[in-house]
């Protein structure tokens, strides 16, 4: 399979949120690199009118250019991302790949994700701001659903908090085999239910104490209904994938729902949401 590499000349500041905009357009691997933003995308899904948007996308971003283009064979994807990855901690998480030598110390707790291109290595300040928000709920013998898992890091975060039970869905085939690789090197696969497809993997009589969707804006709009239904009155919802320039239009789609906002987080232009059902 041939790919289409992008190296794109754009300040570091703004590199999260020209991510966002080019995975809306199905690029999934990114190298960030102090002024260089690099893309991958399979060449079958980038054309010239992709070129043109992206175009257009770079004119809200002083500075921000091509820088070249080309189309590449496919690569060992796992080792250019071995490369890139390195532990962090976030709260009480320690989030490494398992080729980090690096361990938990005092109360911390372990998270071992191992990425293979799948969002959500805890990198990316939304899915730090879940984690985070994740550890101040009451997750003992909770019912969890995680819509758009990726590589299943909050469903795994969420057991390892005490969750019962915990289901992740994602509509990406790559992330039945990423996250079910890394439930089982969290030691959670009798806890974790990773299904691949969108809102129907979810059966009509399903209810769940906390509901997490970190995605991405139009998403998040089209599924809160869903995530709502799906909710027990009085659980939980968290929403995260979402710019603050996005903050406007879910406040008014979320005040049409029978939710209310019990807490707003930020990092850097990134945004959080923490709903209760009310009825």
């Amino acid at each position: 399979m041939k790919y289409i590499r992008l190296e794109l000349e754009v300040d570091e500041s703004f590199h999260e949120q020209l991510i966002a905009e080019l995975m809306d357009m199905d690029f999934y691997g990114f190298e960030q690199l102090d002024d260089k933003l690099i893309a991958y995308v399979e060449a079958t899904r980038y054309n010239d009118t992709n070129r043109e948007y992206i175009e257009q996308i770079l004119l809200a971003f002083p500075g921000a250019a091509f820088k070249e283009i080309n189309e590449i064979d496919e690569q060992n994807w796992n080792r250019v991302w071995e490369e890139t990855i390195q532990p962090q901690r976030i709260g009480r998480f320690l989030v490494k790949p398992t080729w980090s030598a690096e361990q938990p110390s005092g109360d911390e707790i372990l998270l071992e994700i191992d990425p293979k291109m799948s969002f959500g290595t805890g990198y990316h300040p939304t899915t730090r701001l879940m984690l985070r928000q994740l550890d101040h709920l009451k997750l003992k013998n909770a019912e969890v659903m995680d819509a758009g898992t990726g590589t299943g890091i909050l469903a795994i975060a969420a057991i390892k908090l005490g969750a019962r039970h915990a289901v992740g869905f994602d509509t990406d085939p790559l992330c039945q085999e990423n996250a079910g690789e890394n439930v089982l090197i969290n030691e959670v696969s009798d806890k974790v239910d990773i299904r691949i497809g969108g809102i129907e993997q979810v059966r009509p009589g399903e209810r769940f104490d906390c509901c997490l969707a970190n995605i991405n804006r139009n998403v998040i709009l089209e599924i809160i209904p869903f995530l709502i239904q799906h909710t027990k009155t009085g659980g939980i919802i968290c929403i995260s994938g979402l710019l603050d320039s996005d903050e406007e239009i879910i406040r008014e789609k979320l005040s049409a729902e029978n939710v209310h906002i019990v807490d707003f987080q930020q990092e850097e232009e990134w945004i959080l949401f923490q709903l209760e059902k009310t009825g």
